[in-house]
């Protein structure tokens, strides 16, 4: 009986080393014969907190299911529409869940058989204390005893099953006002998840790195507090997440939160937003009005080359290789560390535009061997050379990504930790 085992699992592990390339991961959950199927590479999709808060509605959510759809975005690879707070109606005298009857008059389970209808996922939000973080900083006081501090059960079957969500975050707000242990809540609702639909995508939402435990339990996590359309939160989020690429992995990623490009940055600014978020292989979740698009913002989220860079199988989140001050050599290895396939991005931090250089030895590629490199925002490529360094004029607060191919070193820098 040991040995039987001992086989299933190695023919398990075999099964899933051989998935590697596919976006979901599909298993057998024996106890109770449901087929678990969660996507291996970062979600992406749209959620309405950066452009709405609370002022949310079954039009606007609608509306922006229709505009991924016909902006082209569905055709990237954008999928989840994410409802964030806001929604929440109270609670009746049963402790059940009430709905927001202005913004949503015809329930929640009308808003994701719409979304479903068009060939995208749902995603909601929930609060692991009592009251939900807009009862409090967005006045938003319909929320207070929204949480499901008490209803773990009754609450994620309403919204999972009942409403079919497909994905969920749970924010932290109520939890950290009543001064819970953050492990052993968040796996209270792991487990809970787990039994009603573990097909469901758990978002953590902490604002901060919650810690190695969270690995076990969540497909992602928030690394930061909220965001703003201000470079320095950027690059504030940069900075947090630049020593946590050793806990990203295929279904396990560190969440910067969502998206702020189209709302107010500079062109190279947005661009530069983009491309470190697909680096560092964050969700990439659009946070701005999909209704109000122009043919740029447009144009950065469905740069497909750079979006592949942020749907790698690997899950390798890019490391910060050369910190020069304002000048910033950012790489990840592609398909696997042995490759040869190498995708790197220059940051200029600074306010004028700068020369930036570095060697091909620092991200692991075998000069002599020759290379061949593309400009994915450019879309220009560069025949094969063998040139030790590679140097580009990266203008203020902006990128150059290129996508390397030549022969890896062997015990390169990728397969350090």
């Amino acid at each position: 009986m040991i040995k039987y085992y001992l086989f299933l699992s190695l023919l398990i592990l075999m099964s899933c080393q051989n998935q590697g390339n596919k976006k979901d991961i599909q298993i057998t959950n024996q106890n109770n014969s449901q087929e678990i199927s969660k996507p291996q590479t970062p979600i992406m999709g749209w959620s309405s907190w950066n452009n709405f808060h609370v002022d949310i509605n079954e039009e606007i959510i609608k509306a922006q299911a229709d505009y991924m759809v016909s902006s082209g975005m569905a055709d990237a690879g954008y999928s989840y529409v994410n409802i964030d707070d806001g929604f929440f109606g109270g609670r009746d005298a049963e402790g059940n869940l009430l709905v927001h009857k202005d913004r949503f008059p015809n329930g929640m389970k009308v808003i994701s058989d719409y979304i479903h209808s068009k060939g995208l996922k749902a995603g909601i939000y929930a609060e692991a204390g009592i009251n939900t973080c807009a009862s409090h900083w967005d006045k938003d006081t319909i929320g207070v005893g929204s949480g499901l501090m008490g209803h773990d059960r009754k609450d994620l079957k309403l919204m999972l099953k009942d409403w079919n969500y497909d994905f969920i975050k749970v924010d932290w707000c109520g939890g950290d006002w009543l001064d819970l242990d953050e492990e052993t809540r968040y796996t209270q609702i792991a487990n809970v998840i787990k039994e009603i639909k573990p097909n469901t995508v758990y978002n953590i939402c902490r604002w901060e790195f919650p810690g190695k435990w969270a690995l076990q339990i969540a497909d992602s996590w928030r690394i930061s507090g909220d965001i703003s359309n201000e470079f320095h939160s950027i690059l504030h989020i940069i900075d947090l997440n630049a020593d946590l690429w050793k806990y990203a992995s295929p279904g396990h990623v560190n969440d910067m939160d969502m998206l702020q490009v189209g709302r107010g940055m500079s062109y190279d600014e947005d661009k530069t937003h983009f491309t470190m978020w697909c680096m560092m292989s964050s969700p990439l979740l659009a946070g701005n009005d999909l209704r109000n698009m122009s043919d740029e913002t447009i144009s950065i989220l469905t740069n497909k080359e750079i979006i592949a860079l942020n749907q790698d199988p690997l899950v390798y989140q890019a490391r910060r290789l050369i910190d020069n001050g304002d000048l910033e050599v950012w790489a990840k290895p592609l398909i696997h560390t042995m490759s040869g396939e190498v995708a790197v991005a220059l940051l200029n931090r600074s306010n004028k535009a700068e020369n930036i250089s570095f060697d091909l030895d620092t991200i692991g590629i075998d000069v002599d061997k020759g290379y061949a490199y593309r400009d994915l925002w450019a879309k220009k490529d560069f025949e094969k050379t063998i040139g030790k360094s590679l140097s580009f004029k990266v203008p203020k607060h902006g990128v150059v990504v290129l996508k390397i191919e030549g022969a890896s070193k062997p015990f390169n820098v990728f397969q350090n930790k």
